[in-house]
Formats: structure tokens, sequence, C-alpha cells
């Protein structure tokens, strides 16, 4: 039978709700014996009592009896329940009389209870041992030295010549004997070893005394079984109904006090007695708690643990029982009394509030619990005395497990107060008691340990630690860090820096502790050249003052760091500058520094992390960043140095590019070492790029293309063995051999990766570029044709002459793939001494084709304007004759065609022109020079001529006409109609005029449309004619009569005394 209830089961009076139930049972169980085993004493120690009850239902009988010991587990819980039920039981006489055994081996005993028992509870064993002799090791010497002894014995004997001499007889005992000395030296050996082996030991042998043997032995060991305590339990069964004793109940408790494996062993043993066919004489009760018992069997909140505990409990006992809980009505005036019971009436004050709190931490607490808690405080209190509020000793027994669980944390928090929060401040005294309590000190000296311990784990970073929690919340916060500061090692510094970095409160004491911290880590020496991140968070936190102090001594130690080191210099001091910029530091960190003289070495190293740095943060950008910190090394030793270094070791093409413009610095001894290379072709794969790179800077541009270079040959061979190095191509050399193939003018290919923009960059110093663009016509080298096309569009090149280049402009331009106005463009850098290179002597040579003057006449630059110019001058300078002479050759003559673009950019023609253009009006006139068509090359110079000039070349024109020496037709006098009206003062023989000239060309509708454009002027000339212009007029009417026109009929009337058309 189990009972099951909640813990209170076991509490003051549960046997009188047992009876209860056994009354109600009455009437099927008679007679019964009740027995109460506490479980939590059945695995206790020998000094401890457990302690077992036994009484019939009508109370007759009470007993009780000791305690088992700790043994084997499984068996010790079974025998530990039999041996505690019998020896009760034989003791009040209920088991009496014999008993019957059986032995092990076969068959019965009869015997007592008593020593039934003990032969159930022993161990059996059975032991069976064989023995075998062991030959010894005196036995075994001796047999071999019988046996062998003949044998030497023989071979001396063998050996032994004849006749003999005095060693030879000496030597045949000494093998005969030799037996006997190898065991003896044996056994001589072996007494080193262990004396034992002495003579009594031999002696012993000799008579046989010494013996030894050989044992194995069988153990057999039985302990009971489980079914051996099942019939003893049967048995007792049996006797009680056979001699007619009273039904017995036993009664398992107090399972709560022990441990999960302890439970589930005693469990295991009740299953094991109880839960099959059961007794029929023989009860169990088990009171258990529900919640505990699932412990046992894992978690209590898991489901699957309970329904596992339930499973267990239907399983193994046939009827459960509810009991219920015992009930405090009156929690508030138990909890009063027994307080009053510890304290009497001096702590009434807080009495109210300790049980309010109890209450509502402990809404279900039992009176055990109460007891509990209030020895608990009464051991406190009579530790502590008056030094501690009554109130604050109960919260602490109240709350210790919060608040020892993180002591810091909750003391300074009050999370631990979560709940009666209301009711309990966490003010200063209340922290400053708890504090006593958890740390065992004086009140007094526990005011700042919580907070103190704090920032200690904030210092040493330990975990959930915020330097800033109680920074503004705790008024002693300043106090104590300080106090804290002066305490702790100086070997922490760093981590107090990082601690304190994180804390945004600032005051007076606080940035007292960060002056202190500057002196103390000012102290420490520097390991190596580097700013630290303490000395960055340090300067943050402190003043001006203090911040130049500290920048001051830092850099002291660096400048004057024994193991100086130029890289690491610099970095540093750049490191500090940056920092000052980026913080807004008022510190002039410039007048700090000292100028410093070190080595070559140390010098390169310096000048290295200096080409390394960003320096756009300064306002002086432009300015080379190696000198900010003055340091310097001696110009002729950095040298030689260097020179030293070739032609493996040298590596520092760098450092020359970055001291080129200072004049501070030369390399003579570098130079000529490094031509002395090249020259011997001491040069490699390896070294190629960083001595030709270096030899590029230091040459001057006059000596472009550099005057020491490699062999073709070789040059072959280190591009063969660089195309397939697989180093950075920029630095290793590889453009510099690529730009020395194509000046040879081999073709190459630029490898996979590889930029032209480099080979471009590169070829001045290994060809006139000149030179290059001319044979690129010829060499066709798709690379170089790339290479020239870039160098054009990024007007690049050193070297170039015009007067080679301009007589193959269209050839090169086409070879190159660039444009005419980039290529022109391009030529035009070269802008210095064109009245050297270009003149009008050779003007015909450097533009031998006249159609380059359309190009040089569209884009005007320094050069265009230059070939135009002399060009007009050579222009000028052709004679009359000449042009004249070739005036039939106009489409291909060099100065018509040339005349044809340079118009364009002439104001006024030269005499000489202006006489052509007077010639061809003439010629025009005669009609030896056709209109139709008119060459445009004439025509630009006719309609340029300046009119001042001609007059009186077109007065004569308009006299030949006059006199009927040149006749004139419509084309012509559409051609002169400008020329005569503006410059031919027609006014002055208007009467030849108007016969010879207009009435001509009067019936033409294109020269008549020119006459009615002006008509005011002929208007005017006809009438000025008089008489001399009537068969003009006459002409006039007979026209008006075939032509409607409205202007020639206006035209017509507006004419004086026009005669009348004759009708037929």
């Amino acid at each position: 039978m189990v009972l099951t209830n909640s813990m209170e089961v076991r509490k003051k009076g549960w046997q009188k709700l047992l009876l209860a139930i056994f009354v109600r049972m009455i009437h099927w169980m008679r007679n019964v014996l009740y027995l109460e085993l506490s479980a939590s004493k059945v695995f206790g120690d020998l000094e401890n009592p457990t302690w077992l009850k036994c009484w019939n239902v009508n109370y007759q009988t009470t007993i009780t009896f000791l305690s088992m010991t700790h043994g084997d587990i499984k068996r010790t819980c079974n025998a530990a329940i039999l041996e505690l039920l019998t020896s009760k039981l034989i003791d009040d006489g209920i088991l009496s009389g014999n008993a019957t055994i059986k032995v092990k081996g076969g068959g019965t005993k009869t015997v007592s209870w008593s020593e039934k028992l003990k032969y159930l509870l022993a161990r059996k064993t059975e032991t069976v041992t064989e023995k075998y002799p062991l030959i010894s090791n005196g036995m075994v010497a001796a047999f071999l030295v019988a046996v062998l002894t003949p044998i030497f014995t023989f071979i001396a004997y063998a050996v032994k010549p004849t006749p003999t001499t005095w060693w030879f007889s000496l030597l045949s005992i000494i093998i005969a004997a030799l037996p006997v000395l190898i065991a003896l030296c044996v056994w001589k050996w072996a007494y080193s070893k262990d004396h034992k082996y002495g003579w009594s030991y031999m002696l012993a042998i000799y008579q046989d005394k010494v013996e030894k043997d050989v044992c194995y032995e069988t153990l057999s060991e039985d302990e009971p079984t489980v079914y051996e305590f099942k019939t003893w339990m049967q048995d007792i069964s049996d006797f009680i109904k056979e001699k007619g004793q009273r039904k017995l109940v036993l009664v398992f408790d107090n399972m709560d006090r022990l441990p999960a494996e302890k439970v589930k062993e005693l469990w295991s043993s009740i299953h094991t007695f109880f839960a099959d066919s059961g007794f029929e004489n023989v009860w169990a009760v088990i009171p258990f708690d529900e919640t505990h018992l699932a412990c046992a069997f894992g978690d209590e909140t898991d489901e699957q643990t309970k329904q596992l505990t339930k499973y267990f409990i239907n399983k193994t006992f046939p009827i459960v029982y509810r009991v219920a809980p015992p009930v405090i009505t009156d929690y508030r005036s138990i909890f009063n009394k027994l307080f009053v019971e510890a304290f009497g009436e001096t702590e009434n004050e807080a009495k109210e509030t300790i049980n309010r709190i109890f209450r509502l931490v402990n809404p279900n607490a039992n009176v055990r619990e109460i007891i509990s808690y209030i020895n608990e405080m009464v051991a406190l209190k009579q530790e502590w005395c008056n030094e501690i509020l009554m109130i604050n000793i109960a919260l602490f027994c109240l709350k210790k497990t919060d608040i020892l669980a993180n002591p810091v944390e909750q003391i300074l928090s009050g999370d631990y107060l979560n709940g009666i929060q209301t009711i309990i401040n966490n003010d200063l005294q209340t922290q400053r008691e708890i504090a006593a309590l958890v740390y065992g000190v004086d009140v007094e000296d526990a005011r700042q340990i919580p907070l103190k311990k704090y920032i200690e784990g904030c210092i040493n970073g330990e975990e959930d630690h915020d330097i800033n929690q109680y920074a503004e919340t705790n008024k002693q916060f300043d106090t104590v860090l300080e106090e804290v500061i002066q305490c702790m090692d100086n070997a922490l510094i760093d981590k107090i820096i990082h601690c304190l970095h994180k804390l945004t409160r600032k005051s007076d004491v606080i940035l007292r502790v960060w002056q202190r911290i500057a002196q103390l880590k000012l102290k420490e020496s520097i390991e190596k050249q580097v700013f630290p991140v303490e000395y960055q968070e340090l300067l943050l936190h402190l003043d001006t003052e203090s911040q130049n102090h500290v920048i001051a001594q830092l850099y002291k130690k660096i400048v004057r760091f024994n193991d100086f080191n130029g890289g690491d210099y610099f970095k540093t001091l750049d490191a500090i500058d940056r920092f000052i910029a980026q913080n807004k530091l008022a510190c002039d960190f410039t007048s700090l520094i000292e100028a410093k003289t070190v080595k070559p070495n140390t010098f390169i190293d310096y000048i290295q992390a200096a080409n390394a740095t960003d320096a756009a943060y300064r306002d002086n950008a432009t300015t080379k960043a190696y000198k900010y910190y003055q340091v310097a090394t001696n110009s002729e030793a950095l040298d030689n140095y260097l020179a030293n270094l070739l032609p493996d070791n040298f590596d520092h093409a760098d450092i020359v590019k970055t001291l080129k413009d200072n004049s501070t610095y030369t390399f003579p001894t570098l130079l000529q070492a490094i031509t002395n290379c090249i020259d011997e072709q001491n040069v490699n794969k390896d070294n190629i790029g960083a001595i030709f790179t270096t030899y590029r800077l230091l040459a001057s541009d006059e000596e472009r293309p550099l005057p020491v270079t490699l062999d073709s040959t070789y040059i072959n061979q280190l591009h063969s063995e660089l195309e397939t190095d697989g180093r950075n191509i920029k630095e290793s050399g590889y453009y510099d051999l690529v730009a020395m193939q194509l000046a040879h003018g081999h073709s190459v290919s630029l490898i996979e990766g590889g930029d032209i923009k480099y080979v471009a960059e590169l070829m001045d110093y290994y060809v006139d570029h000149g030179d290059l663009l001319v044979n690129s016509v010829g060499w066709n080298i798709p690379l170089l044709n790339e290479t020239l096309q870039y160098m054009v569009n990024h007007k690049l090149g050193y070297k170039l002459l015009l007067s080679d280049i301009l007589p193959q402009f269209e050839d090169i331009k086409n070879r190159i793939g660039v444009t005419d106005e980039v290529f022109i463009e391009h030529l035009a850098e070269w802008n210095t001494d064109l009245d050297k290179y270009i003149t009008k002597n050779n003007i015909k040579d450097v533009i031998p084709d006249a159609s380059f003057y359309d190009l040089t006449t569209k884009i005007s630059n320094v050069l265009t304007d230059h070939i135009n110019k002399i060009a007009f001058e050579a222009l000028s300078e052709i004679s009359v004759d000449t042009l004249y002479a070739q005036r039939t050759a106009h489409t291909s003559y060099y100065w018509f065609v040339a005349i044809k673009h340079l118009l364009a950019k002439i104001k006024s023609l030269p005499d000489n022109l202006t006489e052509f253009g007077k010639k061809i009006l003439m010629d025009i006139a005669s009609g030896t020079q056709s209109l139709n068509p008119f060459p445009n090359c004439f025509k630009n110079i006719v309609e340029r001529l300046d009119k001042r000039k001609i007059k009186s070349t077109v007065t004569d024109i308009r006299n030949d006409f006059c006199i009927g020496k040149k006749t004139i037709n419509a084309i012509k006098f559409q051609f002169f109609e400008t020329w005569l009206r503006s410059h031919g003062n027609l006014k002055s023989q208007a009467g030849d005029v108007i016969d010879k000239i207009v009435k001509p060309v009067i019936s033409d509708g294109a020269c008549r449309s020119l006459i009615l454009q002006n008509k005011d002027f002929y208007m005017d000339l006809i009438n000025t004619a008089g008489d001399d212009a009537y068969e003009l007029k006459k002409s006039l009417r007979n026209l008006i009569q075939k032509d409607s026109d409205p202007q020639l009929v206006k035209f017509v009337n507006s004419i004086d005394s026009v005669p009348e058309v004759e009708t037929a």
C-alpha cells in the first residue's frame, strides 16, 4: 500500500492519519503488527541510530531497534531491510523456535532464526588448490657442471700436443675446469644481487633441503541472491501464519532525505520484495511525495519523467491513497508566536516587517521552514548582537541564495529585493550591513567592499561588469575608485587604463585619478618603438597640461630608445601626429621633434616607412613624409652603402626616387657602380628591376636614351627568364626589357596582365622617340604601334626632330593609328627652336605634301601657326611670272595647292598674288581664262584682291570693252559687273558703257536681273548717257512687250524719254 501526499504527510502526527486508514480496513485485516522504517537512516553511519516503531491497531506495543551500516549497495539495501526486520521480530519473541535451511552442496539443516539470518547474510566461499614441484636453480647448475666437465676434459686432451710444454699443460687444465669456473662466477654474481645465496644455501642444495612448489588456487564465492531474500520474507510470512501471529505492516518513511541514487536503490529493494505476488502476512506502506520521487528518475519538471514515475508506482503497488496536507489557518499568528519565542519582545518593531516579507517570498511555507528561518536569524543575532539591524539579518536569511550567487552585483543593484523592494530600500546602510554579513567583516569596514570589489572586477575584465553601471547612482563611486586605484598593483596599470577609458563620468576626483595613472605609466619603460593604445586612451582623459607632458615624455622614450629602428620611429611619430590631429589635442608636437642623424641602413628603414604612409591628413600634404621628423644621414655614407649592395643585394630604388629631388643627397658612386654592372652584364633577372629603375632615376634628362645598356642577345635571355618568373612584373624589370626589345626592333608581346602604359613610360630611356616613330613605319610591330599610340595620345616622349617626323606625318599617323588632330598636337610639344628647324628655305622639305596645310589651317597651335607663317613667307617670295607660268597646273603645283589652304589664314594677299590676280582678271576679260570652270585657287585669289590696288586694272578692262578691244558677253558681265560698278568709274564714259557693255547683255535674263538689282545705279547711268542710250531704251521697250515682269516695267518707265515701240 502507498500513501501519497505533499511533503507535509511526514510531519508531526502523520501516524494518526494512517490509523484512520487501517480502521477502515479492519473488517478484512485483523491483528496487524505495524512497523515504521526510517528510510533516511537505512544508509546511516554506525553512530547514528535508525529506528523502527511497531504496534498493533489496539496500540498495545511500541518497540525501537538500531541501524545498519554501509556495504555493497544492492546487497546492503536488501540485507538491511531483512536484518532490521528479522532482528526486531526475534527480540520481541515473534520469531521463535527453530527453522530449516538449505546447505551448500545439498541437504538441509535445522537452526535457530538467528543462525538462519547469519547463514543468509554470510558469504559462501569454496577453494580448490593444485600443487606442482619446481626444479631449483642449484639442481640445474649441478646437472650442467656434471655434463659439461667430461666434455671440456676431452676437448683439453684433444688440443694438447705431443710433445707438450708447460703452458700447453696449463691451458688443458683451464679448459677442463671451465664449467666449474663459470658456475662459480654465476654464483658470485647471484650472491652480489641477493645475499641469501651464501655457503649455507649451497649446503642446503647439497642436502636437498630447498623446496619450491607452484600452487594453483580456485575460489568460488557466492552472495545471497534475490530469490533467497524473497524466500526469507516468505518464510517470515509463513511462520506468522503458522504461529497465528498478528499480520505485519512495514512503513518506509523519510525518503525525501535521501539523494536520488539512494532513493532508486531503496525503491528497487521495495520492488524486489513486494512488487510481484507479495506476502500474505507482510504488508508495506510507503508515504511519498510524487514530485520528490520524480527526482530519482530525472528532471522533476519533465512530463516524461512524471509519467515514468506514475507507471512505476502503479505497477509496483496495488493500492494508492492520497492524504491531504495539514492546513495552516493563521500563517501570520504562527510566525509571530515562533518569533516571540525566539526573540521575546525586543524586536517587536521589526517583527511585522519580517513577517510580511517572509510571507511574500514564501507564500506556501510550512511550519518547519518557518522554524528553520527563525533559528537561522537567532544564530546571526547572537553573532552580531546590535551591530546589524534585525530587519537586515532577516533580509539576508531570506535572500541569501540570491545574494551569495553574485554578492557584489546583488548588493549594489538591489536586484535580490525583487518582490519586496517597496518594503525594503537598498540604501547605504542596507548595503553596508548585508556586505558585513556576506564577507564576515565589521560593518564599518564593509561600507565600501561591494563597490570596491565591483570596480576591481571591472578592471580585471570579469564578465558582465560595466564600470559605468554604478558611476552615477552610487555617491561613493569617485572616492572608492580613487582608493581602489591607489591600492592596486602597478602591474595592472594597463588594465586600469582600458577599464577607465570606458568610464563616461567626469569629475575632479576622476581627473586626479587619471593624472596619477599617467605618472605611474610614465615610470614604465617602453619595450619597443610604438604608440601603445594605453597611451592613446590615457591622453583622451587628461587635461591639456598633462597631455603635453605625457606626449613629451613618451617622445623622449621613443627617440632615445636603445634599439632604435628607423621604420618604427617614423610609424610611431606619425601615429602620434595623427592621433593629435584626429582628436584635436592642443599640443604642438612639431616643436618637440629633435634632429637626429642615423646610420644609412636605419635611414633607409625610416624612408621606407615614410613612403608607405598616407600624408593626406596634413595641410602640407605635398611635402614628402620623410621630411616631417628631421631624420638624416651622411650623403656620402648613404651613397657608398647603396653602391656596396650591388649587384645582388641592392633593392632600394625607392630610396633613390624619394631623395632624387633633395639636393643634400647625391649618388655619384652608386651611378658609377650601376653603369659598371650594366656594362659588364653583371645583371640578372633578380636585380635588373632595381638596377635599371635606379639608373633611370639617376641619369640626367640629357642622357636619354641611357648611354649604357645591355646587348641584344642578353636582353633576349633576360626577357625570356622574366616572362616565366611570376614576380611583380612592374618591379621586376620586365617592362624595361620589353622597352629594350622594341627599341631594337624585336617583335614581342606582353604577358597576361601586362599594361602597355608602363612600356610607353620607359621607351624614351632606350631609344629616341622620333627615331622610334620613323622606324615604326618600316618595322610594323603590333606592340610597338600600340606603345607609340599610347605615347602620342598621352603626349609622352622626350627627343624628336620635327624635320624628321613631318615629312612622314601621314605614314606614321596611319601606322600607329592616331588621328590628325592628336598627332599634330603631340608634335606641337616640341615647340622650342622652331625657327631653326622649320624655315622658308626648307619648308617644302619639311612639308612635302602641300595638302598638309589643310590640317595646319584647321588646327591652331604653336607648331601649325609657325608652319603657316613660314609657308606664307615662302609663298610671298615666289615670282609672279613663276606663278603665272604654272597657272595651268593649278591642281598639282605645290604653291597653288598650298594657296588653296593657306588663303584662309591670310588677311591680305602678298604683292605677288595681287599681281597674279590682276593678270587673271585681264585673261578673263580677254577670254583666255575660262570662267567655266573657274579654278577655286584663282577664284580665292581674285576674291581676296585688295580693291584699292586693282582700280586701274578694272579701268583698263572697262576701256578695252568700251573701245571694242575686248568684247563683253553675259558670263563676263556677270563676273565683272560688281568690279565695274564699284571700281570702273562708268559714269565718265556712260554712253560707251551703255552701248558696249550693257546693251549687248540686256537680253540675257541673268544679266538683266543684276541690272534690276542695282536699278538705281543703272537708271542714273542710262540717264547720264542721254541719247547714247537710245538704242538701249528701245531694246528695253521691246523687252517689256515680251516680258511683263513688273520690276522690268517699272525700271523702263522710270527712264527718261524712253521711245515708243513701233508696232507692226
